[in-house]
Order: C-alpha cells, then structure tokens, then sequence
C-alpha cells in the first residue's frame, strides 16, 4: 500500500492509503478479504449427493480449506441458479462451485471420490488467489 494523504474525518486526523485495487483504506486497517465459498448444488433423489455428503463433507470439515472457505448446499430443485453468477448450467449433479466475489472461478463436476475432491478442490483455490 502506498500513502496518499493525510484527511480529517469527524474532526479526527485519518492517514489515508491506497491498496492494490485502487480504493482508498484506512492505515493499518487490513485490505477488505475477497468473499470466497463453495457451492455445492444437490438434488434429493441424487444418490451420488447423498454419497458426497457422507464421504467428503466430514473430512471437508475438518480440512484446512474447511476452516477458512466455507461450503454451502443447494438444492437446485428449489434455487434459481441463474441469479448466482455461474458460468453455465448445472448439468450434473453434485456439483461443486467455486465462487469469489459472486463470479464463478471453477466448478468439479459430479463425484470423484474424496481424494480426488480435495486435489481439484486444491488446483481451483489456487484459481481462486
């Protein structure tokens, strides 16, 4: 960050900077965190949906990725996908969305098993940074 200028704000001296996107941040105040979640779209009747959360959700939990990106089910029978910022249709099911900021960065399409979850999960937060 660079320093810009010194400001007053309520009668207060505020030293104003700019951060990497332009936007001007209090000194010392950390750069607003990119909103970042996984979209996990389901159905009720998907038998692999049921198998991804007996399988994958409980090792998700307890995973590093687990404690700091947080991992959201839709039923995609009772959600209008079309207002969630996707790139494309669901098409099959599970599928796994990663989102930043409301715009899809990647997506896992249907069930690979839960090390097989977790490498691509890995190669698409890395997209994500």
């Amino acid at each position: 960050m660079r320093k810009l200028l010194w400001a007053t704000a309520a009668g207060l001296l505020v030293l104003l900077t700019w951060d990497s996107a332009g936007r001007a941040a209090l000194d010392g105040a950390p750069p607003p965190a990119a909103t970042v979640e996984l979209l996990v779209f389901e159905h009720v009747d998907c038998t692999y949906c049921r198998v991804f959360r007996r399988d994958v959700l409980p090792k998700y939990r307890n995973s590093a990725p687990g404690a700091t990106v947080p991992l959201r089910f839709i039923d995609i029978a009772k959600s209008d996908t079309d207002t969630l910022g996707l790139k494309s249709r669901i098409h099959v099911l599970p599928t796994v969305v990663l989102m930043k900021d409301g715009h899809e960065i990647d997506r896992i399409v249907g069930y690979w098993g839960p090390d097989n979850f977790f490498k691509l999960l890995a190669q698409m937060l890395l997209k994500a940074e």
